[in-house]
């Protein structure tokens, strides 16, 4: 049980929550601290403590805030869920894996952990179950757009591509202005050979997402299949020249120097094609420089967790 609360500090710890659920980070942990001077156990707020910290990108300090909150109780669906994310971000993932499962046997109608835990299986390349798992988040939530695009990425795996597009404009149809399910969206029709229409597609990421790196380094891939040089490399540029968004900053630079470094070597190698010159045999010269140079990459997919405040 969680511990009684006084009714001003149960009127405080509302407020608080609201201002948490606000994104206003700062003055929400300062008031959680107020509450745990007065009440060192209080549940609540020590896990949501552990929230903010995984919130900044403070992966290990969130792990372990939440870990004092579930000796205090360890019977909250949440937390656990919460404590997987966490564990997840630090690549811990069959610790992650556990964790979520810990919430659903808790609460076996628990969307966001099977959606989470989809993801993690993801990580471990375990695509079928992954599925899976997604699959029992849409049968308990049927308008989770979020688990619709991971679905995809999942299919995508295991080269269903058809089948990743259709879960792709399910998302989409959920949720018109995802950004990452167009650019989820664009790369399985990459992998379709459906060129033009993946180019389409990351546009339409990046004109909700103007500075989406991930977007930007694949529609410089499709631009190079479509031997578009200078557009392609342009559209390098603009990934290596992207910043990752201030409210997701940790993951973003991770996520960015991926990019950037992917985005560097097709730099090089649109730089090598361009040059090959035209006339007979030009065709057999660019396929023995494609060998030697980098394969095209697999198309960055957005992937995304989801958080759980509280249970009540």
């Amino acid at each position: 049980m969680l511990p009684t609360r006084s009714p001003t500090l149960g009127s405080t710890f509302s407020q608080t929550l609201a201002l948490h659920q606000a994104g206003r980070l700062a003055e929400a942990e300062q008031n959680y601290l107020q509450i745990l001077k007065a009440q060192p156990n209080q549940f609540d707020c020590l896990h949501l403590l552990g929230v903010i910290f995984y919130q900044r990108g403070n992966h290990a300090e969130a792990v372990r805030q939440i870990d004092i909150a579930l000796k205090i109780n360890p019977k909250v669906a949440s937390a656990h869920n919460n404590r997987g994310n966490a564990l997840k971000e630090l690549k811990r993932f069959d610790e992650a894996l556990a964790s979520y499962d810990k919430a659903l046997a808790l609460k076996p109608d628990y969307a966001e952990a099977f959606y989470n835990r989809g993801n993690a299986l993801l990580e471990l390349k375990r695509f079928d179950e992954a599925l899976a798992s997604y699959d029992k988040a849409l049968a308990l939530k049927p308008d989770f757009a979020e688990a619709f695009n991971n679905r995809g990425s999942a299919l995508q795996e295991l080269k269903r591509l058809d089948e990743a597009l259709a879960s792709y404009d399910k998302a989409l149809a959920l949720k018109p202005d995802y950004a990452n399910a167009f650019n989820n969206r664009g790369s399985a029709l990459q992998e379709l050979k459906r060129l033009d229409e993946a180019l389409a597609s990351y546009d339409k990421a990046l004109a909700l997402k103007p500075d989406y790196a991930n977007a930007f380094y694949n529609r410089g891939s499709a631009l190079r299949e479509l031997r578009r040089f200078d557009e392609a490399l342009a559209s390098y540029d603009r990934a290596l020249a992207a910043r990752p968004d201030q409210e997701d900053h940790a993951r973003g630079v991770r996520r960015l120097d991926a990019t950037v470094a992917c985005s560097r070597r097709q730099r090089v190698v649109v730089l090598a094609l361009r040059e090959v010159p035209r006339g007979p045999g030009r065709d057999r010269r660019l396929a023995l420089l494609r060998l030697r140079l980098f394969p095209p990459r697999v198309p960055f997919l957005a992937r995304q967790g989801q958080l759980r405040f509280v249970d009540h």
